[in-house]
């Protein structure tokens, strides 16, 4: 018996795991990206706070709390948790107590001799220890525990990137709102001049120096006017809406009116292709998936091969209850157990070439997310500059609009312009100062794009120790 548990414990050292080792698949990547960016900015874990604003420092923390996806990717990891721990614990005996009584009324008309020390009536006590487990010798159980851990890191990395698309959309619907109010204030500056305007052309129009164009021109003027002031507070509404929804407070509202936009930092330094591999949430846990059905490959193949199973119980039985635990009432046991597959016709190859089959989804899986990551930071960067170009240009308009209108404001005092001319350079001002409110929403949102390209701030996933 020495000599069988000597040759068993020396298989089960040495014996390897059946089923392919895991290597990365290869997926087309190239040095740089085709569209440039000379940013050197790294991205911060609180990157949301160099926007500068306390207001959207608290809704990012609410939202991190209290947001209904976060707790539930939270809770989907205290799953895979324990389901790693489950699977994982397996390798090791699981270790019994066992305690029990039992009396028995021997026949008399039997084969057991009946005696006066004994007599018909026979009681007897038992307690000790039992174990029973699988002796992995083709790693199955190590096979199972590298898929559970990957499933428990997949976990992780699927909170981790419902907490940058939580904190992004936080991010734009503040920026909306703030934007909105610009655009709100800017709106009915342009209701009141063409409110004007069309006094003006009604009064001319009674005088015969307006014809019955100019006077509808001015009706649809001021009825788009009116449409855009509507579409601003709409906007807003459900922009604050969709905040509370965020942040889990269904009657969240912001009361105060913002007469800016959120300033614009500098965007941040992408970095190369090939970071996307480790900064990604979402390449993270494509790769954890394909790692968790590669290792199902060998958990499956392991049905090929003969299984062991070790038993073994200590313990003590006794007739009396005071003498349980006396000398000579010591009982021991050990088994080994094997079973050998025979015919199954064809179930266990068939499972494997499923889990095969799944393999190949899960790495085409990973490269089709890899390569999604690479055209969603191409398309990021080229938002950032051409929105960064459009704000330019915007500000530029703004700039040059407000000169006019300075201008303007002289004439008027002298006599020099009409009062259209005066009604047309204040609506310029206005417009020019929604749009430019436009484009850096735009602006900021590309940059908000871009951050979530590349992944967030890096995150360092630590495997469970175990």
């Amino acid at each position: 018996m020495k000599i069988l548990f000597q040759v068993l414990v020396v298989l089960l050292l040495t014996a390897c795991a059946v089923g392919p080792d895991y290597d990365r698949p290869a997926v087309p990547t190239d040095t740089a990206y085709a569209e440039k960016s000379d940013s050197t900015e790294v991205i911060s874990s609180e990157w949301w706070k160099g926007l500068g604003d306390n207001r959207l420092n608290d809704l990012v923390a609410t939202a991190l709390k209290a947001n209904a996806d976060i707790r539930i990717a939270a809770a989907r990891v205290e799953q895979a948790m324990a389901s790693f721990e489950d699977v994982s614990g397996a390798q090791l005996p699981q270790i019994d107590g066992t305690a029990g009584y039992s009396k028995t009324k021997i026949s008399e008309g039997g084969y057991n001799l009946i005696n006066p020390t004994n007599g018909r009536n026979r009681s007897l006590y038992r307690a000790g220890l039992s174990t029973s487990f699988e002796l992995d010798f083709w790693g199955k159980l190590r096979r199972a525990t590298e898929g559970s851990r990957a499933q428990l890191l997949a976990a992780q990395g699927g909170r981790v990137q419902v907490e940058l698309a939580i904190t992004s959309s936080v991010v734009r619907t503040y920026a909306v709102l703030r934007s909105t109010d610009v655009q709100w204030q800017a709106a009915q500056e342009i209701v009141r001049i063409r409110q004007e305007e069309q006094r003006v052309i009604e009064e001319k129009f009674k005088v015969g120096s307006a014809g019955a164009t100019e006077r509808a021109q001015a009706e649809v003027n001021l009825a788009a006017a009116l449409s855009a002031l509507s579409d601003a507070a709409r906007s807003r509404a459900q922009a604050e809406h969709q905040l509370g929804f965020l942040i889990g407070q269904p009657n969240f509202t912001i009361s105060e009116k913002f007469v800016t936009p959120l300033i614009l930092p500098p965007p941040p330094a992408v970095g190369l292709p090939s970071d996307l591999l480790r900064r990604r949430p979402d390449v993270f846990v494509a790769e954890q998936n394909l790692i968790t059905a590669n290792a199902n490959i060998g958990y499956v193949k392991a049905a090929y091969f003969p299984t062991f199973s070790l038993t073994g119980a200590l313990g003590n039985e006794s007739r009396e209850l005071t003498g349980l635990f006396s000398s000579g009432t010591s009982t021991s046991s050990v088994g080994l157990g094997l079973n050998i597959p025979l015919f199954d016709y064809g179930r266990t190859t068939a499972r494997v070439e499923g889990a095969e089959a799944a393999q190949r989804q899960a790495a085409t899986q990973y490269e089709k997310t890899v390569l999604n990551a690479f055209r969603e930071v191409r398309d990021a960067l080229v938002d950032v500059r051409e929105t960064l170009t459009a704000t330019q240009a915007a500000e530029r308009r703004e700039s040059s609009a407000q000169e006019a209108f300075r201008v303007a404001q002289a004439r008027q005092k002298q006599g020099q312009i009409s009062p259209m001319e005066f009604l047309a350079a204040r609506r310029l001002l206005a417009e020019s100062q929604a749009s430019v409110a436009r484009v850096r929403f735009d602006r900021l949102g590309a940059q908000v794009d871009l951050i979530k390209a590349l992944g967030g701030a890096p995150v360092d996933f630590v495997p469970a120790a175990k």
